[in-house]
């Protein structure tokens, strides 16, 4: 499944960009973020530099608890770059809404979020 969007629509995608997986610290063995990055090519993927610290799980959680247990992002990685933020999921848009917050406190410039799956109503 990964292969046929998130690659395909990256191969679509003219410029090289940097690409920063929300969150890819391997949990039981893997990564779904870090899954999704592994089909992309000819793209800069930068693992490992966006982490939670909170591990709360927000699975059938509300915006208003979403937004009450942040993810606390911490960045470790390039400043004064150019990004495109990847996650496989999106909810309600806080993980991607405070990862941007995270990054742009560190000169990255968050060009577009690209997600597998949305589930906004």
């Amino acid at each position: 499944m990964a292969k046929e969007s998130i690659q395909k629509f990256f191969s679509l995608y003219p410029q090289r960009v940097n690409i920063i997986p929300i969150d890819d610290n391997p949990q039981k063995g893997f990564s779904h973020t870090a899954v999704l990055a592994s089909v992309i090519e000819n793209h800069n993927i930068i693992y490992g530099s966006l982490w939670a610290r909170n591990r709360v799980h927000y699975a059938g959680k509300s915006l208003e608890f979403r937004l009450n247990n942040p993810r606390n992002f911490e960045y470790r990685g390039a400043e004064n770059i150019d990004v495109v933020l990847l996650d496989d999921v999106l909810t309600t848009g806080s993980t991607i809404a405070e990862a941007k917050e995270v990054l742009k406190k560190h000169n990255v410039n968050v060009l577009f979020s690209v997600v597998l799956a949305n589930l906004q109503n």
